[in-house]
């Protein structure tokens, strides 16, 4: 007879081996679930993200100018995108998609502290600065990575995070 319970994956939201957060899971908590969780061993993946308009950024830029660019930017992004509307759109959609892989969304995180830079290669990277950093940290992201693609309407981003648990750490069911 085949099993029809669904297999559950836990998402990337906490340290590993740390107890997974009743609250993610809505009012009955982990127990309203339909199956258990599995438990995170290894290496884990968190994957964020977004697109936009790029009209949309364009026209908050021509209502707020260079208030929007200092709040949302850093500025070697604003030097490395040179003015174009779809390269800050991107930028824009990569910090969302970074907030999304973090597990917190824009709650928590300024957009300065995640800051998108092109590599001399033309590749984006990812530095991560204060209440991003310390999440990052906190989740024990090794890797991060964003890519983005431009199109004359639409931005688009996907940030992928990277949790390894070192080699002699025991996985969550070794824990007693």
């Amino acid at each position: 007879m085949q099993n029809d319970r669904p297999l559950l994956f836990t998402p990337l939201v906490r340290q590993p081996g740390a107890p997974m957060p009743d609250w993610l899971f809505g009012p009955a908590g982990v127990a309203g679930l339909p199956a258990p969780l599995l438990p995170t061993v290894g290496v884990n993946v968190a994957v964020g993200i977004d697109i936009i308009e790029v009209e949309r950024v364009r026209k908050v830029y021509e209502r707020h100018g260079e208030r929007f660019l200092s709040r949302v930017y850093t500025p070697d992004e604003v030097r490395q995108c040179r003015g174009k509307m779809a390269r800050l759109a991107g930028r824009f959609a990569a910090k969302e998609a970074i907030s999304k892989a973090l597990g917190t969304g824009m709650h928590g995180v300024a957009w300065r502290e995640m800051e998108v830079v092109q590599l001399r290669s033309g590749r984006p990277s990812v530095r991560l600065h204060g209440n991003a950093r310390q999440r990052a940290e906190m989740l024990g992201l090794s890797a991060f990575d964003v890519s983005i693609a431009d199109l004359a309407q639409f931005s688009i981003a996907i940030a992928v995070a990277i949790q390894a648990q070192p080699v002699d750490s025991p996985g969550p069911e070794e824990k007693k």
